[in-house]
């Protein structure tokens, strides 16, 4: 069972030495880096005592890599003893107080990870999006940064430690980057990059001593790992092994794109046509399922773009409304939007949209649709979209 985070105890006043926090991701450069440490005693400049490790779970990650933490890693963190602490979100929003942060479990003899209550394909679904690709990784931020920020800050107490971060040997730029968070208590440290060690060399350490080749880390549905043909190729073979997360990662665009065809899961191409190109009919056929098991909605779909604030050049400032109009099965929901007003069309990605206002090119650029998707999206319109609306649809009649 959860707690919150008061509930954590801090570190005791007798422990000696400065205390170690490693944010342990899963992954291939963390594990390494743990089980070095656990493995070769000379690979570290400190007790295992003054060791924590820190988890955050974003509730989606694959079952393999779930697998084999509970399998190699626990075991060994339970063999020394080491402290493990699993927290996740409880709700949406969470505070740098740990409001919305919960303690999943916080143990020496750790044996199982445990799911978050609010995870982040949660927040993707009732935002009707998909994560972003490019500059800051928001939804990494959301899901583990702030778990894990707030976790540290209660444990160490206002006491110095050394926060551990797997960057590998070729990444000095994130290094530079995390280091610029350093304070008097909180040192950056980043062990593959004393050690000169890249990811093959992680990934053959792990092997060497487990008999396993890790696999990255990643939830099932992460456009920043189908970035490239490499990657899609990589994913696309894990979702084989595990159909249902495929299958989830479609059932996430499609909400996503049904609201936005341009919100897909992979730039200039989409999970969809991934799935189909490599023949992954099991996660197709689970996908299906989903959709006919879920409930549906009838969404009233408005997105304008205003001029700039100051009339000159720039993007403008773009808002969503978006409004559930009916709710029932997908087959009622079908009938329902047939009653709409708009121009019926289907789009290349193959859903159904009835457009009251298609989107121009000019600003105030304005665009109307009625749709059927899950009814997982929670109503949402930016404070002062109505007036915004009123005067962009004004200025559109007298442009």
């Amino acid at each position: 069972m959860s707690t919150s985070l008061d509930q954590l105890p801090g570190i005791a006043e007798s422990d000696c030495g400065v205390t170690v926090v490693l944010s342990y991701g899963m992954g291939v450069d963390s594990t390494a880096i743990l089980l070095r440490w656990l493995v070769e005693p000379s690979s570290r400049d400190f007790d295992l005592a003054d060791l924590i490790v820190v988890t955050a779970d974003t509730g989606g990650e694959f079952d393999q890599t779930i697998t084999d933490v509970e399998q190699i890693v626990l075991p060994a963190l339970r063999r020394h003893g080491v402290r493990f602490i699993q927290v996740g979100r409880s709700q949406r929003k969470t505070t740098a107080k740990g409001d919305g942060v919960a303690v999943l479990q916080d143990t020496t003899a750790p044996t199982r990870l445990y799911r978050a209550a609010y995870t982040l394909a949660d927040e993707m679904l009732s935002a009707g999006t998909v994560p972003q690709i490019g500059g800051t990784r928001i939804c990494s931020i959301h899901a583990k940064g702030n778990c894990l920020d707030s976790v540290i800050a209660t444990v160490t107490a206002g006491r110095r430690y050394r926060h551990v971060v797997g960057f590998e040997s070729d990444e000095g730029s994130r290094a530079v980057k995390d280091a610029l968070f350093n304070t008097d208590r909180r040192t950056g440290w980043y062990p593959l990059r004393d050690w000169g060690w890249d990811r093959d060399r992680c990934s053959d350490y792990i092997a060497a001593i487990t008999g396993r080749r890790w696999l990255k880390s990643a939830c099932g549905f992460c456009p920043f790992a189908m970035r490239t043909e490499a990657g899609r190729s990589h994913v696309a073979q894990r979702w084989r092994l595990e159909p249902q997360q495929g299958a989830y990662a479609l059932f996430l665009e499609h909400v996503a794109r049904s609201l936005n065809e341009r919100q897909t899961l992979i730039e200039g191409s989409s999970a969809a046509d991934l799935v189909a190109t490599a023949g992954l009919t099991e996660v197709q056929s689970q996908f299906a399922v989903m959709l006919d098991e879920s409930e549906h909605a009838v969404y009233e779909v408005r997105r304008l773009t205003r001029r700039p604030a100051t009339g000159g050049a720039g993007r403008g400032i773009t808002a969503r409304s978006v409004r559930a109009v009916a709710r029932g099965t997908r087959a009622q929901m079908g009938q329902d939007l047939h009653g709409r007003g708009g121009e019926r069309r289907i789009g290349a990605d193959g859903i159904v949209r009835h457009v009251v206002r298609e989107r121009g090119d000019q600003l105030p650029a304005l665009e109307f649709f009625y749709v059927v998707c899950p009814a997982v999206v929670e109503d949402k319109q930016r404070t002062g979209f109505e007036s915004w609306w009123q005067e962009a649809t004004t200025d559109a009649v007298l442009f």
